[in-house]
């Protein structure tokens, strides 16, 4: 196949949706597609073909053939610290724990393949998007699903020993015994995140479906506890970074009647006084399904200019 330099692939992958698209070195996209998860990794189809065959289909239909100058795959997964396989993806369970994914699709398809953790990549653009670039600490919390975090430390992403810092979603919580998905007890996400969402819709708003929650019941006490655990939540990362700007976003904040206000009243009382609280910048996130594509580029054009960016 020909090559065409100037573009990278990026790819998102969600639970439900993949989504595609070619970014150039200034952040434009272009070609933006979006697939079933499921109909890519699919039960008794090794991932690694069923993913080459979806990138090289993509390529013929985008690029006429050519090969984009690398690809950049955000998962919803823990990530080894080389960013080389993906240790476990407990949403999709068709992607194999400790999956050598970057040597296996650069050896098929004979180009630069990145992979990181889907959050990282969404900061990425919340840092391009809101300008925050010349930030020293950025970090952002996302509650969708669970509670996705990143954080920017001197414009890297922090990693962490083993790859797998900013984990906000498994902060235990003294007095909670409720099983998280990673196997533990007590995590912060089981109270707080799309999944403990559902279950307070079944025991408190049965008749209301989940996505009038907070248009319909955000006066009522399970929904005020609710917000008021998100704020803990960000004001916990707050106090443990002194950031120069936290970034909030997710699915939940984009339901309809979501009370930013409250959040917002809720996270300065939580955060610790007089600093950070007195000088804390708060910023949203565009809702886009575009956005962690975009991320991927950027992601993947910097570790094209620096091999040693992380």
């Amino acid at each position: 196949m020909k090559q065409k330099n100037e573009e990278v692939l990026g790819i998102d992958i969600g639970g439900t949706h993949m989504r595609f698209g070619l970014v150039n070195n200034g952040c434009n996209l272009r070609c933006f597609e979006s697939i079933s998860t499921r109909e890519v990794f699919q039960p008794g189809y090794a991932p690694i073909v069923r993913l080459t065959e979806c990138i090289q289909n993509y390529c013929d239909k985008n690029m006429q053939g050519a090969l984009p100058a690398a690809v950049s795959i955000g998962f919803p997964s823990t990530i080894s610290k080389d960013r080389m396989v993906v240790m476990q993806t407990p949403n999709i369970p068709c992607i194999p724990d400790d999956f050598p994914i970057v040597e296996e699709l650069q050896a098929r398809l004979h180009i630069p393949v990145f992979i990181n953790r889907d959050v990282n990549y969404l900061l990425l653009f919340d840092q391009q998007d809101l300008a925050l670039q010349d930030r020293d600490c950025v970090v952002a919390v996302y509650f969708g699903t669970g509670i996705g975090n990143a954080i920017l430390l001197n414009g890297k992403l922090l990693l962490g020993r083993n790859g797998v810092a900013a984990e906000l979603g498994h902060v235990p919580i003294y007095g909670n015994d409720r099983l998280c998905g990673c196997g533990n007890k007590g995590c912060i996400e089981t109270l707080v995140s799309g999944i403990a969402m559902e279950k307070l819709q079944e025991q408190n708003f049965a008749d209301t479906h989940i996505s009038q929650l907070f248009a319909l019941h955000r006066n009522s006490l399970p929904m005020r506890q609710f917000v008021e655990g998100m704020a803990e939540a960000v004001a916990t990362e707050i106090n443990l970074f002194d950031p120069d700007c936290v970034v909030l976003g997710g699915g939940l904040l984009q339901m309809e009647g979501f009370p930013y206000d409250a959040l917002e009243l809720a996270i300065h009382e939580h955060t610790r006084k007089p600093y950070p609280e007195k000088n804390l910048k708060i910023s949203y996130s565009r809702p886009n399904q575009k956005n962690g594509v975009i991320g991927a580029g950027i992601y993947a054009h910097k570790r094209l200019a620096d091999a040693s960016y992380l």
